[in-house]
């Protein structure tokens, strides 16, 4: 810690214990600390449930640094909230509304007449080399000014050693935070009700629904359901799961830069039926990255336009990607003069003391201050060196540094003084939180939010304390990976009533039976999660079925050529090498079969692609589904772990064993889960055409292998051969059911290639293809364009040509009076249905996973879908 002593925000200034604080105190006294702790973990537990994070682990005790961009992401919430009395929150209210209201009046400036410049009260340089001056639109770098560029903001805030708040960072151009500020809630109100019985708090959901309404209200179409969509970075960016959270609080799509596009003008959401229009787009990506036609951002993919589409006035960005220029801590000298110029008020919330080293004064304090002569000064101690220009910089303080890299930073500071700001280092004021070993008290600063409805601004009665392990660790840049954070009350007092907001009229909702919304990037994401789903339990069974033909100590020479079958389906599934493993004594081959459950095998690496496309569903799946997903396939791979390489082969197939009863129970489960859980027009449907593809491909390889072996047809060996297919296929207890101990080639290729009743058969995968792309096919021109119907409607005969295609194949080997003779001869035709399968995945996927470039527009439906003419 520092030298000086932070306030406490329990501890009043005679050393008493604030009123606010004495009731909650009591509650957590009566808990405990280690109900707290294993409370605390629970709503770590349920925050990654909501976001598909990590849980973190985070020791605020020993934690002494910043967490880096390479920690795991993931937030922890502390069971202490942080209070605000109602008094408190109304001036910090007053202030975070002026303040919003001054920094509109500053872009609205800056990007228009630009008089604050002309009358020189703000220096040229910290607006033309601002990071967050974008330039984009006209040659001379004007623009259109949009009605609003502030939507939504967000403060950083610290209280001083004096006890009064100052402002730390202005959080203008994503504002992150709120969305687990709401989820933060949640979850203390289920977890610790005891905490709030009694207590007199302001509720978070007023605001939410304030702002749930100004954005519908925003929908430019006058459509009754405008189009509201979130634009993230994805699930690698440090703030998904606040973006997932914040997406459903508001209802809405949650969408990457590539499932956006810019047509004639306007901006549309690439879904599976379709383009729909977006009305409302809220950006939740680097401003500078969203329109690459126009911005130099670098490292995320843009959308080519939408700045374009946004001055058409087509789409309402929120907020403007231009607000990043009062984020510039070089700005923080000059507000509160800017406030008198522009708003003749004076400002209520101060800001931290900074101080512009580009002028006359900044000169002065340069040299006498943070670097002055050895002999004299105070070497800046208690001081901060950051970037004039971007937040998002690093913080350098003056005091760590040793006497060459104080030399050398030195240099760089002189070289371009405009470029700095001195800040004095911040001291949060401390709150009690949990720790490993007890209640300690730890620095805090205070995020507040504000939303605009149109007409007002409206402050959320709440926030998020961010918890930092000591004074020297609190910075004004924003923070990276994991954090520790507290839900932030605010009490009621009858002095203090809050603005009553109107009831929001709801307009009615025209009925919608298909998941319209299901962006093309999601419906692939879920065609690939049941293509892998299915190759896991195939290769699963495929071990299964060879572990049941080396149940015995000497295979004998039958048995040995079913095994011979067996390897080359093992090799081709990739569960085995190219050595003939049939040619190895069965304990050999047990522990050649174990290679498969290594973690670089074909079931660790099936279970590793699976676990990674969950974050990218996070928001279409239940969280029992997500649970079970990675639970269970993390569960599987440490299983797997601790397979016997060596030792007895009884020891190896029990193992081999419980992994392949492991595989298939997680694969029928998860079918079940989605089945129960998920609706089936939405990513359930595509799930399911995923599965259909790769068993359907399955089925039919797998009986051109068998059937392609070396004179099947002789006498005998078509019998043995049969038994296999039915083996493979799971199909046995089902042939036995109808047809007794009778194998005959007709009835099995029937019961496999055509039955539509047999799940298990290619027959039930073609047929459950044809009726899910024909019912895809038959949708409504208000909600999938004409020429993707056509499309669905050709892969739906398509998959009625491959069906009558294997009933002839049937049919022949029927009327043929030698049916082995006439089913050896099959192999090739099967490999060609297969091959025609997979044209079948590769058209779905052009049909539904990606959007023409180029198509021609020739109408708006009435909910705001795009239809398309054919080509």
């Amino acid at each position: 810690m520092t030298g000086t002593i932070p306030v406490d925000e329990m501890v009043d200034g005679r050393g008493g214990v604030r009123p606010h604080w004495r009731r909650l105190l009591g509650v957590i006294s009566d808990i405990g600390h280690k109900e707290l702790l294993a409370r605390r973990q629970h709503i770590a537990l349920a925050l990654s449930d909501q976001t598909g994070m990590p849980v973190p682990a985070i020791d605020i005790q020993s934690t002494h640094r910043q967490p880096g961009a390479d920690d795991p992401p993931g937030v922890l919430c502390d069971p202490i909230p942080l209070i605000l009395p109602a008094d408190e929150f109304a001036a910090l209210e007053a202030g975070v509304i002026q303040r919003a209201q001054l920094l509109e009046a500053i872009l609205k400036d800056i990007y228009g007449k630009r008089t604050i410049l002309d009358e020189r009260l703000l220096p040229s340089a910290l607006v033309w080399a601002n990071h967050g001056f974008l330039r984009g639109g006209t040659p001379d770098g004007s623009s259109p000014l949009p009605d609003r560029f502030l939507s939504f903001y967000a403060v950083d805030l610290v209280r001083g050693l004096d006890g009064q708040w100052s402002v730390l960072a202005d959080r203008a151009s994503r504002a992150n935070g709120a969305g687990l500020a709401l989820e933060n809630r949640r979850q203390m109100t289920r977890l610790f009700p005891e905490l709030f019985a009694g207590q007199d708090l302001r509720r978070l959901t007023p605001f939410l629904e304030l702002w749930q309404e100004s954005l519908q209200n925003d929908g430019l179409t006058g459509a009754s359901n405008p189009g509201l969509a979130l634009l993230t970075p994805g699930p690698a960016g440090p703030h998904w799961g606040e973006h997932v959270i914040l997406a459903r609080e508001l209802g809405c799509v949650l969408a990457e830069a590539g499932d956006l596009t810019v047509r004639e003008g306007e901006l549309w959401l690439k879904t599976v039926r379709g383009l729909r229009r977006v009305d409302v787009l809220l950006i939740r990506q680097n401003a500078d990255t969203v329109d690459p036609l126009e911005l130099e951002g670098q490292g995320t993919a843009g959308i080519a336009g939408l700045l374009d589409a946004a001055r058409a006035g087509s789409v309402r960005l929120m907020n403007d990607p231009r607000v990043g220029f009062v984020e510039a801590p070089g700005l923080m000298p000059f507000l509160a003069p800017l406030s008198r110029h522009l708003l003749g008020e004076d400002l209520l919330l101060g800001n931290l003391e900074t101080i512009w080293l580009g002028d006359d004064l900044g000169q002065a304090f340069l040299n006498e201050t943070l670097f002055p002569p050895e002999s004299s000064g105070e070497n800046g101690a208690g001081w901060v060196v950051a970037s004039a220009l971007d937040l998002n910089t690093s913080v350098t303080r003056l005091a760590g540094l040793d006497a060459a890299r104080r030399m050398a930073f030195q240099s760089k500071v002189r070289a371009a003084p405009w470029r700095y700001v001195a800040c004095r280092a911040p001291h949060g004021s401390v709150a009690p939180t949990v720790a490993e070993t007890g209640i300690v008290p730890r620095p805090v600063v205070l995020r507040l939010f504000a939303a605009h409805d149109g007409s007002n601004w409206s402050v959320l009665p709440g926030g998020l304390g961010r918890v930092f392990a000591d004074d020297d660790a609190v910075t004004i840049e924003p923070v990276s990976g994991p954090q520790v954070t507290k839900d932030v009350w605010v009490t009621t007092d009858e002095r203090f009533a809050p603005r009553e907001h109107p009831v929001p009229h709801a307009r009615p909702l025209p009925i919608r039976r298909s998941q319209g919304d299901l962006p093309s990037r999601a419906a692939d994401d879920f065609f690939w999660l049941g293509r892998y789903l299915e190759q896991l339990e195939g290769a699963a069974r495929l071990l299964h079925v060879v572990l049941a033909h080396l149940s015995g100590p000497d295979p004998s020479p039958r048995e040995r050529a079913d095994l011979d079958v067996l390897m080359r389906q093992m090799r081709v599934a990739g569960l085995a090498g190219e050595t003939a493993l049939s040619g190895y004594a069965v304990a050999g081959m047990i522990r050649e079969l174990s290679s498969a459950t290594s973690k670089d095998g074909l079931f660790a690496l099936l279970l590793r692609k699976i676990i990674r496309l969950v974050p990218e569903l996070t928001d279409r799946l239940t969280r029992e589904m997500r649970d079970f997903i990675t639970h269970q396939a993390h569960a599987i791979l440490r299983a797997m772990e601790t397979r016997p390489s060596r030792g007895d082969p009884g020891q190896i197939r029990d193992f081999l064993t419980d992994i392949t009863g492991r595989l298939l129970a997680y694969g029928a489960t998860l079918s079940g889960l989605a089945a129960e859980n998920m609706v089936r027009s939405g990513g359930r449907q595509f799930m399911d055409l995923g599965r259909r593809i790769e068993r359907a491909s399955a089925v039919l390889l797998s009986c051109a292998g068998i059937l392609e072996q070396p004179d099947v047809h002789q006498r005998g060996r078509m019998e043995g051969a049969l038994r296999l297919m039915l083996e493979l296929c799971d199909s046995v207890i089902t042939y036995r059911s109808r047809y007794f101990g009778v194998v005959q080639p007709a009835p099995v290729l029937d019961l496999l290639l055509l039955d539509d009743d047999n799940p298990r058969g290619a027959g039930f995968q073609l047929t459950a293809l044809r009726d899910s792309l024909a019912e895809l096919a038959s949708e409504d021109e208000s909600t999938a364009p004409s020429a993707q119907r056509a499309a669905s409607a050709e892969l739906a005969s398509a998959a009625s040509d491959l069906l009558e295609m294997l009933s002839c194949l049937v049919s022949s080997v029927m009327k043929d009076p030698d049916q082995d003779r006439a089913a050896a001869i099959l192999p090739e035709a099967l490999r060609q249905a297969q091959a025609s399968v997979m044209l079948l995945s590769g058209e779905i996927g052009r049909c539904y996973f990606s959007v023409l470039n180029s198509p021609r527009l020739v109408g708006i439906s009435e909910d705001g879908s795009l239809d398309e003419a054919e080509a």
